[in-house]
């Protein structure tokens, strides 16, 4: 079979397994190999000594570089497999480590069935950074959208798109790097330069990721392009996503709040984020799919 058509096999595998069965059990999560690229980061965040900001920058992309190879370049020993099953099997099972659709689905779930605001704060937590502690439900709800929004590019359309470009491999280094902003990417006085490089090759990789999950919710959640041409200093598929429940967030100390003139954010919103982020996924995949087919035809 043509490798393209192995592409095509391995993506939609992925996705199905991700559909049906989702991420490993908690009680198992720990053994999964991309929980190892955090611990890997926090190892040398542990034995790196601070006071010296080039000394720090230097370690820290050269860690990064490390981590990225020793969990990207294995990918790469798929195409010395001799057998397309296997390759296709192999394939699959590493690029569903990528990505997570059923993840945002659930934990948005989590929230939504919070009974109370304590269970509700322990929830919510469980998908932001952010102190939760002295939240309310609104903000609670508004943070839970947020997330839904912001992750769409970092844990679906990014990965779908180095996928698309560079195959597993690109998939897998995206996950590392993505995976390593998360732990040191922070601009405070521990991470400011060591988790430098980290931080701005995660912008990078996710700048174009971004304007294209992003158009994804102004298609099909039918946003407004001006609300996201005017915002500032918010993710672009935050205000997207406002534009299209028609719906205020709020991410107090960050920016002031998102789509001021719309309702007030509630449990609804959280179901409404889904929604669309499930309706972008496949536009996406559909156009990937149709795209590579073509590309088969044309070639053969």
């Amino acid at each position: 079979m043509n490798l393209l058509l192995d592409q095509i096999v391995i993506f939609l595998l992925a996705l199905l397994i991700d559909l049906s069965i989702g991420d490993p059990p908690e009680r198992i999560e720990k053994f999964y190999p991309i929980v190892w690229i955090s611990k890997l980061m926090y190892l040398f965040d542990r034995i790196t000594s601070r006071g010296n900001a080039s000394r720090e920058r230097i370690l820290g992309a050269g860690y990064a570089v490390l981590i990225s190879s020793v969990f990207a370049l294995p990918c790469l020993l798929l195409f010395l497999i001799n057998s397309e099953v296997l390759y296709i099997v192999f394939g699959t099972l590493i690029f569903k480590m990528t990505f997570t659709l059923r993840g945002l689905e659930r934990y948005g779930h989590y929230a939504m069935a919070a009974s109370n605001l304590e269970a509700k704060r322990v929830a919510v937590g469980k998908i932001v950074s952010r102190e939760v502690s002295n939240l309310d439900m609104k903000h609670l709800d508004s943070a839970t959208v947020e997330s839904i929004a912001e992750n769409f590019t970092d844990s679906v359309i990014a990965p779908f798109c180095y996928f698309a470009l560079f195959g597993i491999f690109g998939a897998m280094v995206y996950r590392v790097i993505n995976t390593l902003d998360a732990v040191v990417g922070y601009r405070n006085s521990r991470y400011l330069y060591f988790g430098w490089f980290s931080a701005k090759a995660d912008d990078v990789l996710n700048y174009i990721p971004e304007r294209i999950a992003t158009g994804l919710i102004l298609v099909t959640g039918k946003s407004s392009l001006h609300d996201v041409l005017i915002a500032k200093n918010v993710h672009l598929t935050i205000v997207a996503m406002s534009s299209a429940l028609r719906v205020n967030l709020e991410k107090i100390g960050h920016y002031s709040v998102c789509g001021t003139d719309f309702e007030d954010v509630s449990a609804k919103h959280i179901a409404g984020a889904i929604r669309i982020v499930k309706r972008s996924t496949f536009s996406f995949c559909s156009c990937y799919v149709a795209a590579m087919a073509i590309l088969y035809l044309v070639i053969v």
